[in-house]
Formats: C-alpha cells, sequence, structure tokens
C-alpha cells in the first residue's frame, strides 16, 4: 500500500471537486488517500506565506508518520507545498522520507512543457519554474488557467510576488514585505520591455481565475484530475 498524501487548495484543504475526483480513481487496492489538514489561506486569517510555511510542517510531519511509502499530491497552493517538498527531498533535504513520487493539480511552480493530462497549456506557474529530480513527476495543467499555465511576460506575476505576504489582519507585514521583494530584486521581471505587450491579457488571466473556471472547474469537467489519478494507477 502506499499513502497518497494530499495537501488541497487555497480556503479548501480537506476537499474540493478537484482533489476528490483525483482521489475517487486512484486504485484502491493500491493506494490509500488522505487529505492533510493545514491552513491553506490567502490573507484572510494568515498570509499565503504563512500558509505555505505551515503546510511544509504539516506535509513533512504526515510523511514521517506514515507506515507506508508516500506518493505527494496537491491543488494549486498545496501543489506548491507538495512540490517543493518533492524538489528539495530530490536535493537530499530529507532522505529519511520513502517518497515515491508527486502528482500535482495546477501546480503554481510547474516547469513550462510539462502536462501529463494533455497538450502542453502553454506559459509556466505564476511562481516560476521548479525542477523536481529524482523522481517520477505527473502533472496536470489546464489551458488558460493563470495559476499554472501564465504566459512568461504577465503581470500577474508581479502580484503574485508581492501579494504573497498579504492579509487582512496586518497589512503593514505585507507593505514590508513589499520593500523587501523590491529592494532584493527579487520580483519576476515582467517590467522588461519585451512582456509590456502581455497587460493586454491580464484582465483575461484574471477573469479566467476568478470567474472563468479555467482553475477549477475545468480540471473535473475536462478529466484533468481523473487523467492525473490514472497516470498514477498506471505509473505507481
Amino acid at each position: 500500500m502506499i499513502d497518497v498524501l494530499i495537501m488541497g487548495g487555497t480556503w479548501a484543504p480537506l476537499g474540493h471537486p478537484v482533489t476528490n475526483a483525483f482521489a475517487d480513481t486512484l486504485d484502491p487496492n493500491r493506494f490509500q488517500a488522505r487529505h492533510i489538514p493545514y491552513p491553506a489561506d490567502y490573507g484572510q486569517q494568515v498570509t499565503y506565506a504563512a500558509s505555505v510555511a505551515a503546510g511544509r510542517v504539516a506535509l513533512i510531519n504526515a510523511i514521517e508518520a506514515s507506515p507506508n511509502p508516500v506518493i505527494l499530491a496537491g491543488y494549486s497552493q498545496g501543489a506548491g507545498i507538495a512540490g517543493d517538498i518533492a524538489r528539495d527531498w530530490g536535493y537530499g533535504t530529507y532522505p529519511h522520507l520513502d517518497i515515491r513520487g508527486a502528482a500535482l493539480i495546477a501546480d503554481p511552480s510547474r516547469p513550462a512543457g510539462l502536462n501529463t493530462t494533455g497538450p502542453d497549456p502553454g506559459g509556466y506557474g505564476i511562481s516560476g519554474e521548479r525542477r523536481i529530480d529524482g523522481m517520477p513527476v505527473l502533472w496536470a495543467a489546464a489551458v488558460g488557467d493563470p495559476i499554472t499555465a501564465l504566459p512568461e511576460g504577465s503581470a500577474l506575476r508581479t502580484i503574485a510576488d508581492l501579494s504573497a505576504y498579504w492579509t487582512l489582519k496586518d497589512p503593514v507585514v505585507w507593505a514590508r514585505s513589499v520593500i523587501d521583494v523590491a529592494s532584493q530584486n527579487r520580483a519576476q521581471r515582467w517590467w522588461n520591455i519585451k512582456n509590456w505587450a502581455s497587460w493586454t491579457g491580464v484582465i483575461r488571466e484574471a477573469y479566467s481565475y476568478l470567474q472563468g473556471g479555467r482553475h477549477t472547474d475545468a480540471y473535473v469537467t475536462e478529466g484533468h484530475s481523473v487523467r492525473l489519478a490514472e497516470a498514477v494507477n498506471d505509473t505507481f
């Protein structure tokens, strides 16, 4: 038996139609899926960055407590957490953990050109590109999802860079983080002259996230979640 540890998306840590479709399609004779609780927040109670940090701790604790080998799975914010730990494991950071692979839905750090559940949707993750070595990694990316398939020059990338520390409870922390990001030149270079034309697509990209269903419904209605689980069944 392999435990599939699922990190849910923002505001849905313990289940969502996207992750439920994935979990329900896994072979129950070989895989045991469960969601790992963590804040899954983006500024309502804690910042995105704090939520991610707490999620990392929760997932590492769950891996250590598992009596079986594990596959790391996640959706959206949760895919970012699972993918980052998979990357770090590939670097040798957690040699004591028995991680067999990863399955990532709408990964905000998906590398360009990698998609298990369909053709290349174009672009790459809104947070940048993350390479994962040393294990099989499967990705699900829907065309038009700005979280995982954002064009290179989109100004939405800087919104992601500068909103990671946003919280309604303490906007001062966010303001200080903006200064820190800018002073260390860590924000992605949307302002490069070759990227200026992408401003015309920002409204469309934001709409795809907020109302267009490309980051949510598409993974269910177009079968990405199911195909990703089928790929897990075939790969492991």
